[in-house]
């Protein structure tokens, strides 16, 4: 009886209970099952969650410190890139065995650079808080630099050009209700397609792009943001690349996504009125009249309400007017 004993013993010193680090991973996990569920069985209503979480940091504008703001609307971003997430795992992309390590290494790239573009800006705003403009700088160049050395991987080992900030998939999946209106992501298995390599000139077009935020950083440092030569040498690269790519679009074959970012780098073209001297020099007093026209019309007035005092502070941000 007293070896049967010690054995019983010895077989519980084999297997202890499990800790509380095990199970509080344990409830994690479950939790994080959960809500996978909910995602893939209802996509309308978290698409809503996320525009309410987005609109939200709208309303914190002005009432709340900018740094308030801006956590609220990185937590949306994240959001969405989590069901975006989410719903491409639900998916079985058939993809050929030659392509799939190649695949794999782009979409962590992509996965990334996704991340990064959504806490830039709340990053940015909290190293000016905690140690000023030093520090901000800092971070921006941090960011930069990371996000150039991605987008160059990008480019030289896959062949990519037109590397946009939009979902994993190549177009919006989805539709929407006839009788509701509602954008409804759809989770059905996608379709792989190989890009097809882009020839030369695109892909220096693309490098141009990618290295326009460290010109503008470096023309800053030699020079200042009084000087027309950063804005010279951002506007450079930037019409010179949007003009290749948009010349080499027959033969490039661009996917639907690529199509989409082509057409977000041409509308960016107008943030160049709001960006140091351009905006002083001509934008700001024509601005300040139009928003203090709308400004005294009854209801219109609520739109632009706070907008001036607004501007300034976005103009500061580096995340904002300069890096895309």
């Amino acid at each position: 009886m007293h070896c049967f004993a010690t054995e019983d013993i010895q077989k519980d010193d084999d297997h202890p209970p499990p800790s509380s680090s095990s199970a509080l991973t344990d409830y994690l996990h479950h939790l994080s099952s959960h809500y996978t569920t909910l995602v893939r069985k209802d996509p309308a209503s978290h698409r809503a969650l996320e525009s309410l979480v987005c609109s939200l940091s709208y309303l914190c504008t002005g009432r709340f410190s900018q740094e308030v703001s801006e956590l609220v609307f990185m937590c949306g971003n994240l959001l969405r890139y989590t069901h975006d997430r989410v719903l491409s795992g639900s998916t079985e992309r058939v993809v050929p065995p030659k392509y799939a390590d190649a695949e794999i290494d782009k979409d962590r790239l992509e996965r990334m650079l996704q991340i990064i573009q959504c806490i830039e800006v709340f990053v940015e705003l909290s190293a000016r808080r905690i140690g000023g403009s030093k520090l901000k700088w800092m971070a921006v160049l941090a960011l930069t630099t990371i996000k150039i050395s991605i987008r160059l991987c990008l480019i030289y080992q896959h062949n990519r050009v037109l590397i946009g900030t939009s979902s994993l998939s190549d177009a919006p999946r989805g539709w929407v209700g006839t009788r509701t209106g509602i954008f409804v992501r759809q989770s059905h298995p996608d379709t792989f397609i190989p890009h097809n390599p882009a020839n030369k000139e695109l892909l220096l077009a693309e490098i141009c792009y990618t290295l326009k935020p460290i010109a503008h950083l470096v023309a800053l440092g030699v020079f200042s943001s009084k000087s027309w030569v950063p804005f010279v040498v951002s506007l450079g690269l930037d019409g010179y690349s949007i003009h290749r790519l948009s010349s080499g679009v027959t033969q490039a074959h661009l996917t639907e996504r690529q199509e989409i970012e082509l057409w977000r780098r041409k509308l960016a073209v107008g943030l160049y009125s709001l960006r140091s001297p351009f905006y002083e020099t001509f934008t700001e007093e024509r601005l300040s009249g139009v928003i203090g026209t709308i400004n005294s019309v009854p209801l219109l007035g609520l739109l632009t309400d706070g907008l001036g005092e607004y501007l300034p502070e976005w103009r500061s941000l580096y995340s904002y007017l300069w890096s895309s």
